[in-house]
């Protein structure tokens, strides 16, 4: 966790949370290597709930999840609230991390992501991606999120990361657009299935 995004996590708690609310919310990718600057300390009103969530017990997780992309732990629609930052750029496939977010989250709920746009290679265990303005509106378009605000800290004080974020709202509407994708994303998985089989 490095003070950039920090700032932001408290501009988004700042600007769309009500503290006033009962609010669930799950931080994705939460572990905290020395158990001094998280998200928790932040998402932290009386009336909240928070629960990190990564792939091992440590500072700042409540919800081990064993399979990254079958957060079979986790009930659908649990959540008011999914944050996640420092995470999606170590996560190999995130597209399917994106639809567990997408499962867990209510209808209407608050997705807040945070990732850097530059910065040196940092594995844990891997390093895979950055991800610029462009890119955070189309993960949500990839799971029909409505954007609500989305850019990239270009300034001094954000260097060497430049962090991209996203603020998006899970919404009722499908579009046919989103079924569209959503039935080629299934073709393409019962072809890649049946050739596993060797079906022909």
């Amino acid at each position: 966790m490095h003070r950039s995004s920090f700032l932001k996590m408290q501009y988004f708690k700042d600007n769309y949370l009500n503290p006033d609310d009962d609010l669930k919310i799950l931080d994705v990718g939460s572990f905290d290597r020395n158990g001094d600057y998280n998200y928790g300390m932040i998402l932290n009103e009386e009336k909240w709930t928070y629960k990190g969530l990564d792939l091992k017990e440590g500072n700042n997780v409540d919800i081990v999840v064993e399979d990254p992309y079958n957060w079979k732990e986790i009930e659908d629609e649990a959540f008011d609230v999914v944050v996640s930052g420092q995470a999606f750029e170590h996560i190999e496939f995130f597209w399917l991390t994106l639809e567990q977010i997408k499962r867990v989250l209510k209808t209407e709920g608050l997705f807040c992501l945070i990732v850097p746009s530059s910065g040196p290679v940092h594995r844990n265990p891997y390093d895979c991606y950055r991800f610029n303005q462009d890119g955070m509106k189309s993960m949500a378009k990839y799971i029909n999120f409505q954007v609500l605000e989305t850019g990239t800290r270009v300034s001094d004080d954000a260097k060497p990361w430049y962090d991209s974020y996203l603020i998006a709202k899970k919404s009722e509407s499908v579009s046919f657009d989103d079924l569209d994708n959503r039935i080629t994303r299934l073709e393409n998985k019962i072809d890649f299935i049946m050739s596993k089989l060797d079906v022909k």
